[in-house]
């Protein structure tokens, strides 16, 4: 049997409070406004959050590292260049890149 690597690649948004809303209703505008059935695409919020305000994932599923590298290129430098602009100091970005291991 032939396996492929998988990844996962997340990108955590910590809104502050006062946008929170705004932000998740921006995310789910953004990344699903043109349906991609190529791209796993999900967007989750994180129950119980350690951080003030909400926190929200980005999480690309996909095969190689090339894919993650135009996701973050093609969606995610529009995607968080518009979040800047709006809520200029209310949102946080991190990301982290993940390989399954069994699979």
């Amino acid at each position: 049997m032939y396996l492929r690597a998988m990844y996962l690649y997340n990108v955590t948004i910590i809104a502050e409070n006062d946008v929170s809303g705004a932000v998740k209703q921006y995310l789910h505008t953004e990344l699903f406004r043109e349906p991609n059935p190529d791209l796993s695409l999900a967007l989750l919020e994180l129950l119980d959050s350690p951080h003030e305000g909400a926190t929200y994932c980005v999480q690309l599923r996909c095969h190689n590292r090339i894919d993650i590298t135009a996701f973050q290129a093609n969606r995610l430098t529009t995607l968080q260049a518009g979040l800047n602009e709006l809520y200029a100091g209310k949102v946080v970005f991190f990301a982290s890149t993940m390989k399954y291991l069994n699979e």
